[in-house]
């Protein structure tokens, strides 16, 4: 057989994979393109096999040529790869590419550093990414293999801007939604709980199938939450607290995401849901201006309060001229641009970030990751509780939450009930009650609570006053 037997690729590739794949998708993926496809050097420039060929990534058990290539790896690897899991994928998008043209974009550099997904744990990834459930995500089989967040047979060129929806989207809660290079992932939707701070321990599951092969995940946490929730934490979590036996690279307790974005809480960040959609809390919801101005960046100055945003706005590459996405970093917890949290770096000072840090330097500006999309000081703080001196040298995990996704309070506080992680280490927060104000100008000391000193001699009073919305009680 001769390399003829390559016209029937296609037909191959449908009997392969009916349930997901079919011809149409992977032509109009990029990996497929006639123009940008994947093409292997050895089988390209030898074989004369078109660029976007399945026999770039498949051997078909057929010669080429006269002759069968062996595996690179020295054995066949599963669905007939010629090489085995991450390592097909660094063929080309590696340190030595050997696509052509070489791509010039470096992932496999990137799985090298200090803090990433664990493509390295080989063997355990045994399903196709699209038939996984929670048993093969959680321990003792967690991974992350790189079809585990992208479908290489529909993935697409687009990548993400950041405070921009994507494709043919238009509204600014489509922030969040999925772009090309996540299209025809697996991912799952909480069912979420309509209360303050519960763990989701149901979810519905978001798969590409043959109606819908380039379907699956719509938005990226849903992506996310399937590793980094009770979906892929099981029995590993307290359900109670929402934090797990789990030590992550960063040597902090992984804690579950779904609990701290849920819609319901009081506080959070607009991954699953917009500020001012969200049922949990109280008015006003999104970050009004302040009388020192915006305290949003651009682009989210604009639609404050109607915008949703990614998980990887905040996490990936160390260094902005690197890849998109969070693959892997030196910088700790995956926090774009080598930014920092809660720690400040040492070239700024080091310890825990305090209000006198940005006050008195602006070493802040490029390291501290709030400053990323925070306006924090524009001729003095941008809220009156931020002006007050007595605050200036207390650590900023004192009063907020060290995992800042969300809160069961309002302006993601955290309370010294609170546990660790959250918490910074069991016992940095100082509060006990916190209620929000009607505007960032209008705290009182009755807004806090704090029994403990320094704290208490200016909020001793266990006795809410100046909340917004007709506040009657501490938020819980």
């Amino acid at each position: 057989m001769t390399v003829r037997c390559l016209k029937f690729g296609w037909l191959l590739l449908v009997l392969l994979a009916p349930a997901v794949l079919y011809a149409g998708v992977y032509t109009s993926s990029i990996h497929g393109s006639p123009t940008y496809g994947v093409a292997r050097d050895s089988i390209y420039n030898n074989y004369n096999v078109s660029r976007g060929n399945c026999l770039h990534c498949h051997e078909m058990h057929a010669s080429v040529g006269g002759s069968e290539p062996a595996p690179t790896g020295g054995a066949p690897s599963p669905y007939g790869l010629f090489e085995f899991e991450e390592k097909v994928c660094f063929y080309c998008h590696g340190t030595n590419s050997h696509n052509v043209p070489p791509l010039s974009k470096d992932i496999e550099a990137l799985f090298q550093k200090k803090y990433r997904h664990p493509v390295e744990r080989s063997g355990l990834h045994k399903k196709p990414a699209f038939k996984e459930t929670e048993a093969d995500l959680r321990p003792p089989n967690r991974h992350s293999e790189c079809v585990d967040c992208h479908n290489p047979h529909a993935v697409q060129r687009e990548t993400h801007t950041m405070g921009s929806p994507p494709g043919n989207y238009t509204s600014p809660q489509d922030n969040n939604r999925v772009s090309g290079v996540l299209r025809g992932t697996f991912g799952v939707e909480p069912n979420w709980q309509a209360q303050d701070w519960t763990v989701p321990t149901t979810f519905t599951e978001l798969r590409p199938d043959k109606n819908s092969p380039a379907g699956g995940a719509e938005r990226e946490y849903q992506l996310c939450l399937k590793c980094h929730s009770y979906y892929g934490l099981g029995s590993a979590e307290n359900t109670g607290t929402g934090v797990t036996t789990i030590t992550g690279p960063s040597g902090v307790s992984l804690t579950d995401q779904a609990l701290e974005f849920s819609p319901y809480n009081y506080s959070g960040h607009p991954v699953t849901v917009a500020a001012d959609n969200r049922p949990g809390g109280y008015a006003p919801k999104a970050l009004i201006d302040s009388s020192y101005g915006s305290r949003l960046k651009p682009p989210w100055d604009t639609h404050v309060g109607q915008q949703t945003m990614y998980c990887s706005d905040c996490h990936g590459e160390d260094a902005a001229t690197e890849i998109k996405g969070p693959h892997g970093s030196d910088a700790k917890f995956m926090l774009v641009d080598g930014r920092t949290w809660p720690e400040a770096p040492s070239v700024c000072g080091g310890g825990l970030w305090t209000l006198s840090d940005i006050a008195s330097s602006t070493c802040w500006q490029d390291h501290l990751l709030c400053a990323k999309c925070h306006v924090l000081y524009n001729n003095g703080f941008l809220n009156n509780v931020h002006r007050v001196g007595f605050h200036h040298g207390t650590p900023c995990v004192s009063c907020h939450m060290a995992v800042p996704h969300g809160s069961h309070a309002s302006r993601l506080i955290v309370y010294r009930s609170d546990p660790a992680p959250y918490n910074y280490n069991g016992t940095t927060a100082k509060l006990d009650g916190f209620c929000k104000a009607s505007s960032p100008d209008s705290y009182t000391v009755r807004n806090c609570y704090s029994p403990v000193s320094p704290c208490s001699r200016r909020h001793g009073w266990n006795n809410p006053g100046g909340c917004s919305s007709n506040q009657t009680s501490y938020d819980p």
